[in-house]
């Protein structure tokens, strides 16, 4: 399926009401229309790309969509009406219509899903077979005369009291009679035409026309017709106005005139007119809302206008003359309010002239364009926050490098050096390389997000450290308790502290005059009303806050949903996508006046956690081969490999890691293990430098290091052949343990 014509019918499709979405054959959403998008409270990164089954669930997929997706698929347009119910659309009742989409050689490449919002229909159809007594009701007390008629015949088969009063004759005289009696004689089938004319077009018909009186007398009447569908079969519904005034007024006006002002009347936009020598003549009721004056204030009144901010008048001055000249064209001005606030407009000027070519009247519509300005900053905003990503991202990645080479040669200064009080000062200096890793986790959060990079993780300390870390210097305090035995479990620590530490600060902010935020986390096989199957973890934050209502329980975790003055409403919808990434859950309780709980649930891990002990270097033998551009960090790499007893080799980039790889196989000293940078500026990086060694030997062992932790390869490294991942900075037993499972011990 050519992705040139998939972009371009998601252009096409992206502004319709409906409910669009193409699919693959691998039932993967390859286009979705902004309605689709809007109905499922999703972005669209969050549906394009994905299976089916990832939006709907499972049991929706197996047994009700695969099944209509699969006979498309064969060729059937299926269609069906069913009531369905969306995530931020609530309950709607849907027209739904499968068609295959062929690829450029016939084949059906997918289906075309294109769904409608009929809810108002169904509901209407639902209303009009319940109030059948209202209908009677309605119908005997309605102003305007009704006739009912059968549309095979024309006999009219009921009326109302209006009907009776209307005609002058009763309601046992109207039973049975053709309606063609009601019209003048010659008047018949003229009226039956414009019927036919707009039951064709499918809508109602609505004409002027006469009725003749039992007495004889003709009457003018608005002439409302539609065809209706009952169980005893079609029927025609008439509606007759008496517009005997209306009539009389409208002759007295000139129809020209009329047509004229009620277009302009209806018109959405701002509508102004100034008379030849610049006097405001009228305006229609969209600009007198728009400028906030009446007709009154404005009437016979000669520019400058009082909505004419000062600055402007040269500029609109201007602007008259053109249009005297005659030049065409819009004008962007500010306008004000009768209030003083301020609104940006666009002007559509033209003028009417007289026989000899004198102005009669300038005129201008008037666009309040306020929402496009206000979009147009939102994407300036927006390109500047994409920059700031940017840039954040590449200054994290170059303090990643910094940090590996000092976490490294720090971890080694401890390996080395025997003397307590350096080891002290050291272990000092390892934790603040520790928390300043953090930060910049949180720095590549915020640049561009991205799949966790998980390793066996112990809790039971890390926890506290976390927690204390938000409320240090604050007037509330962590009360920790912490279950003996707490199992590991598999995470980015990175990312799993901060949606920690964000449920940790909304709990403070709970409570602004501080108090205790109480911290429980022990092994479990049970939630809130669910089991869970297997061993998890979880953790438990509490406070003593206002509590949150149950009505916006609900809507915590939704991205920019807070109550809080000046909140930006991410913290606990980044935790809840963080907590979810890492296969887990979050459950909120809360109730006002008393306080409120989250708890975080995350599967346990089979490992056994990670070693924080003391760095001691496994001995190993094997040759090693290390690629980064950074010399500090290949320097305290290869240090840290020759404790372990191996025999090491460096490259700077890629294209010179490929090229000592091969030479060493050539000579028969190949290498047993690879260790690659993923990103190396102006030069090969890792992906590609590992793709060609692994074409060199398909059995080679490559780890991939990188601070870019939000790339595709680190959380995904085996499917780009890497056998290993570990995230910059690293600690040197964390290196010692990763290689220590590719090299085995002893003597080569």
């Amino acid at each position: 399926m050519a992705q040139e014509f998939l972009r371009f019918y998601e252009r096409f499709i992206s502004p319709s009401p409906d409910h669009i979405a193409i699919v693959g054959r691998n039932y993967e959403y390859l286009v979705v229309s902004c309605a689709y998008l809007k109905a499922h409270g999703k972005k669209r990164e969050e549906i394009v790309g994905r299976k089916v089954h990832e939006l709907l669930g499972e049991p929706i997929f197996r047994n009700f969509v695969k099944d209509y997706l699969d006979r498309c698929f064969a060729g059937e347009v299926i269609n069906y009406r069913e009531w369905f119910t969306f995530r931020a659309a609530g309950r709607r009742f849907m027209n739904v219509t499968y068609h295959p989409y062929l690829d450029y050689d016939g084949t059906v490449a997918g289906a075309v899903v294109l769904a409608r919002d009929i809810t108002d229909y169904r509901m209407a159809e639902e209303r009009l077979r319940e109030s059948e007594e209202k209908y009677r009701h309605l119908f005997e007390n309605l102003n305007d005369a009704a006739f009912l008629a059968d549309i095979e015949t024309g006999i009219i088969v009921d009326t109302n009291r209006q009907g009776e009063a209307l005609t002058g004759w009763t309601r046992k005289e109207l039973l049975g009679m053709h309606q063609s009696r009601l019209h003048p004689p010659g008047k018949t089938e003229e009226y039956r035409r414009k019927f036919a004319v707009h039951s064709v077009k499918g809508r109602a018909a609505d004409y002027d026309g006469e009725i003749i009186r039992k007495d004889g007398s003709i009457v003018n009447v608005h002439i409302s017709a539609a065809p209706l569908s009952f169980d005893e079969g079609g029927r025609i519904l008439g509606i007759f106005r008496d517009i005997t005034d209306r009539v009389e007024y409208e002759k007295a006006l000139v129809d020209s005139k009329n047509r004229t002002e009620s277009l302009i009347r209806s018109m959405h936009d701002g509508f102004s007119m100034f008379d030849g020598e610049r006097r405001f003549v009228d305006g229609n009721p969209a600009f007198f809302r728009m400028v906030g004056y009446s007709k009154d204030e404005l009437a016979g009144r000669k520019a400058p206008m009082p909505y004419w901010p000062e600055e402007e008048l040269p500029r609109i001055e201007a602007a008259f003359s053109e249009m005297k000249d005659g030049k065409d064209g819009d004008y962007e001005f500010v306008f004000r309010k009768k209030d003083g606030s301020l609104f940006p407009v666009i002007i559509s000027p033209f003028v009417i002239r007289g026989p000899g070519g004198d102005i009669l009247n300038y005129c201008a519509t008037v666009k309040d364009i306020t929402l496009r300005k206000g979009l147009e900053a939102e994407f300036i905003r927006t390109q500047k926050l994409e920059s700031l990503g940017r840039l954040a991202g590449g200054i994290a990645h170059d303090f990643n490098n910094l940090l590996t080479g000092i976490t490294g040669n720090v971890s080694l200064a401890m390996f080395y050096g025997p003397d307590d009080k350096v080891s002290g000062r050291l272990r000092e200096a390892e934790k603040a390389c520790n928390e300043a890793k953090r930060l910049v986790r949180q720095f590549l959060t915020f640049s561009k997000g991205g799949a966790p990079v998980k390793s066996t993780l112990l809790l039971e300390n890390a926890i506290a450290d976390w927690c204390s870390f938000v409320t240090a210097g604050s007037r509330s305090k962590c009360e920790f308790s912490i279950a003996q035995g707490l199992l590991p479990i598999d995470a980015d620590e990175g990312m799993l502290s901060q949606a920690i530490q964000n449920i940790v600060v909304n709990a403070e902010e709970a409570m602004p005059s501080g108090g205790l935020i109480r911290v429980v986390a022990f092994n479990t096989s049970e939630a809130k009303e669910r089991h869970l199957g297997s061993p998890h973890v979880c953790i438990r934050v509490e406070d003593s806050g206002a509590g949150i209502r149950e009505a916006d329980l609900e809507k915590v975790f939704d991205p920019y949903y807070t109550t809080k003055h000046g909140g930006s409403g991410l913290g606990l919808a980044a935790a809840h996508s963080i907590i979810r990434n890492h296969g887990g859950f979050m459950e909120a309780e809360s109730a006002p006046g008393r306080g409120s709980a989250f708890s975080v649930y995350l599967p346990a891990s089979a490992g056994t956690g990670a070693d924080a002990g003391p760095c001691t270097a496994p001995q190993r033998s094997g040759r090693v081969l290390v690629m980064d551009d950074d010399e500090m960090i290949r320097e305290a790499l290869g240090e840290i490999l020759k404790s372990m007893g191996c025999e090491v080799e460096s490259a700077r980039d890629g294209a010179e890691a490929v090229a000592v790889f091969e030479g060493a196989r050539s000579e028969g000293r190949g290498f047993d293990l690879v260790i690659m940078d993923l990103t190396v500026p102006a030069g090969m990086g890792g992906r590609e430098a590992a793709r060609r060694v692994l074409e060199i030997d398909p059995s080679a062992k490559v780890i991939v290091s990188s601070g870019y932790s939000d790339d595709p390869v680190m959380s995904d490294y085996a499917e780009f052949g890497f056998s290993g991942v570990i995230t910059k900075p690293y600690k040197a037993r964390e290196m010692m343990a990763l290689v220590g499972r590719f090299l085995g011990s002893g003597t080569r």
